[in-house]
């Protein structure tokens, strides 16, 4: 896993300047910087830092969703806002798209 690209795709995903996240993490902007360019790799403690200034867990970094680009992450956690039945008509409406999409080629 990159941190640094993780940190960076969050920080995307939440329209998160490199200088918003740094102030809401307590951190320089050139740290912060230089974290996402892959020249520095955080403590546990300033990952988890980081972590709460983006409102999420250190699990939820960590977790299965650490290679999405920031367009599919912006989508799953507008997913996660809806109710088990909207998301389930989501998906039928995404399956259905691919389905559509297949057929064309």
């Amino acid at each position: 896993m990159n941190v640094g690209n993780r940190i960076r795709n969050l920080r995307e995903m939440q329209q998160l300047s490199v200088t918003q996240l740094a102030k809401e993490a307590y951190i320089s902007q050139p740290y912060l910087s230089d974290i996402e360019r892959g020249r520095h790799l955080p403590s546990l403690d300033k990952l988890k830092t980081i972590c709460d200034a983006l409102n999420i867990t250190l699990g939820e970094f960590f977790g299965d969703q650490m290679d999405l680009t920031p367009d599919l992450l912006r989508l799953v956690e507008n997913a996660r806002k809806l109710s088990e039945y909207e998301r389930e008509k989501l998906n039928d409406f995404i399956e259905a798209l691919a389905k559509r999409d297949l057929g064309d080629n």
